[in-house]
């Protein structure tokens, strides 16, 4: 059975302790999602939450008391083990260009707004998914809004694709040549019906294969 060894915040390791003493760790609140884990002796150093065997295993956070804001939009340190957990999810290329026609780009307007609660946030003006879509909506602001929205995205997702060992190849370039057109009003018509398309194709590319890539990751740690 694989043997971890955990790096304490007092900077101590603490191990070698198996699948079993991690799960009880985890339930007794002695282990949490974001603590440092590394499998055997040289293994790779994973967040704990990101080990499959533990997953439901944690204790429960105890709930912020009223007027807090949601702790998933607390900043952490950009190399720190959380940093690199993320919940983004897969979604087919062909359909979701399909998407963007059927809706008139409402539906990828909204599902890559929603990714930006599903990074953590480790700058201080990462926006919330509600403000990414809500402000998408707001005339003539919509305008700034869609260059910060689309670029802090690209920007976002390089970052996870970097901790994953992925080139950072978020299209950011193509965002920013969107948004251009799409501000021009006797080119918009170009920018909706051949560049936002292109631009999300590519975008959900690289999304898919950094999702592919952190799941392979995940269970090589687990059948180490």
């Amino acid at each position: 059975m694989a043997q971890y060894w955990v790096l304490g915040s007092d900077n101590v390791t603490y191990g070698p302790i198996d699948e079993a003493g991690l799960m009880q760790w985890a339930r007794k609140g002695r282990l949490g999602p974001n603590s440092s884990v590394r499998c055997e002796e040289v293994g790779p150093v994973l967040p704990a939450g990101t080990l499959p065997f533990l997953a439901g295993a944690f204790a429960p956070a105890p709930a912020a008391p009223q007027g807090y804001y949601n702790p998933q939009y607390q900043i952490v340190p950009m190399n720190s083990p959380a940093a690199a957990m993320h919940r983004l999810d897969t979604f087919g290329v062909g359909i979701m260009v399909l998407l963007h026609f059927v809706t008139s780009g409402i539906f990828p307007l909204i599902w890559f707004g929603l990714m930006h609660d599903k990074m953590p946030r480790t700058r201080p003006d990462d926006p919330s998914a509600g403000k990414a879509i809500g402000f998408m909506f707001i005339p003539f602001f919509n305008l700034y809004w869609m260059f910060f929205n689309y670029l802090r995205l690209c920007d976002r997702i390089n970052d996870q694709r970097r901790m994953r060992g992925l080139a950072p190849t978020a299209p950011r370039g193509m965002a920013m040549a969107t948004c251009i057109i799409m501000c021009i009003p006797v080119k918009a018509l170009v920018g909706g019906l051949i560049m936002m398309p292109i631009f999300f194709g590519m975008l959900q590319g690289n999304i898919n294969e950094l999702v592919e890539v952190t799941a392979r990751q995940g269970q090589l740690a687990h059948s180490a």
